[in-house]
């Protein structure tokens, strides 16, 4: 069963896909287009001004209340200047226009043509501008943020939004990991039907060499999220302080053959090559959740795994392709197609860097593990890791 669309931020009507820089309707994207591009200004007449509410009638065309009036008939364009208004408060980008006037008539024509097809609602199939895969993946992972609150909890119960995130250290650190590693196979099962349907050997390959790439790619998101690249947040809330990393090395039971101070000297500059290779990168992309998700997707499905059957193998392949094509359909949706090419070609190339950084991590926990140092819990050892050399 298709999803329903998500109302557009301007009108409420069904949203087909993101233009300008946001998920709206057909209505309110060439309405917007037309106001950039022809420079047009309005004036709003209503009572009090500038405050009309800009609503959709029956899902057709957008209605437009005043306050204290008697409300307008549905199909009417009554006041512009609100409406606009209310364009650009939701996030609509005036600059995107500009980038593709050369072909601004043709384009006009045809998002009219798609607005005048949208009001027949029987015939609304679109899947946010035909992304099936990556709709699907930000649809889950909403769900998994949900199920994390209820299974990251605090020592007394409480939920972790409702106390501040503190620093920890590595033994609470891949208890979450630990717990992680169970959630993720369970959301890249409701992901992705062709993992589901995988034999049980490679999915198990494919999610052990998936899930330290996850938690290093997520470490880097979070940072985007936060706009920081000093502390690593975690799923749970909390962080790691890279900044005085000795803090993570800290072991509450004192049982570790070697000072944390040792082990900054040995570990800690690990942490620089997870921000030198994907946390800096991706701050300096801007990466959305989109384009993290869509990562996140390449990374799974690598073809070029030791083990992997051709049967799997061919399927990945496939399924990179699909992601690529609709990460390329969404930039093309904001962007002109040059830089949407640019932005993709940005994007992708932090893939082979997250191998780098992800390695690096595998290396420290196996030396770790050969020294009997700030080793990792036996459970997360034996069954949330690759084969070494499987990455």
């Amino acid at each position: 069963m298709t999803p329903s669309p998500p109302p557009c931020p301007v009108c409420e009507a069904p949203s087909n896909g993101f233009h300008f820089g946001i998920e709206v309707c057909s209505a309110c994207s060439a309405f917007f287009r037309r106001t950039v591009f022809k420079n047009r200004k309005f004036r709003c007449w209503g009572e009090p001004i500038n405050c009309c509410k800009v609503v959709s009638s029956a899902r057709t065309s957008p209605e437009f209340v005043y306050p204290y009036r008697i409300p307008i008939s549905a199909g009417s364009a009554f006041c512009k200047s609100c409406r606009f208004a209310k364009c650009l408060s939701v996030g609509m980008q005036k600059e995107i226009v500009q980038k593709g006037r050369e072909g601004y008539g043709r384009r006009e024509k045809m998002e009219l043509a798609v607005v005048s097809s949208s009001q027949n609602l029987n015939n609304f199939k679109i899947n946010r501008q035909g992304l099936p895969i990556l709709d699907t993946i930000v649809e889950t992972y909403k769900t998994l943020e949900n199920v994390r609150i209820c299974v990251h909890r605090g020592p007394n119960g409480e939920v972790f939004p409702k106390r501040s995130p503190k620093p920890v250290n590595y033994k609470e650190t891949i208890a979450v990991f630990l717990k992680e590693y169970y959630l993720v196979g369970d959301w890249l099962s409701h992901c992705f039907p062709e993992f589901a349907a995988f034999p049980v050997d490679q999915k198990d390959l494919l999610h052990r060499s998936f899930y330290l790439q996850f938690v290093v790619l997520e470490g880097g998101f979070f940072s985007c999220n936060h706009k920081r690249s000093d502390i690593r947040y975690l799923p749970s809330g909390d962080y790691i302080d890279c900044v005085n990393p000795e803090t993570y090395y800290y072991d509450p039971d004192g049982l570790q053959p070697m000072t944390p101070d040792e082990a900054v000297t040995m570990f800690a500059s690990s942490f620089q090559s997870y921000r030198r290779n994907v946390t800096h990168p991706m701050l300096r992309e801007n990466a959305d959740r989109f384009e993290f998700l869509a990562l996140t997707g390449l990374a799974l499905f690598d073809a070029d795994l030791e083990n992997i059957s051709e049967d799997t193998a061919s399927v990945c392949r496939k399924v990179r392709q699909r992601i690529q094509k609709e990460m390329l359909k969404y930039y093309i949706s904001t962007m002109t197609p040059e830089d949407a090419s640019l932005r993709l070609g940005n994007l992708i190339s932090i893939i082979p860097s997250l191998h780098r950084a992800t390695r690096r991590f595998l290396e420290d926990i196996e030396l770790s593990h050969v020294l009997k140092a700030y080793a990792v819990d036996e459970k997360f050892y034996d069954n949330c890791l690759p084969k070494f050399g499987h990455l």
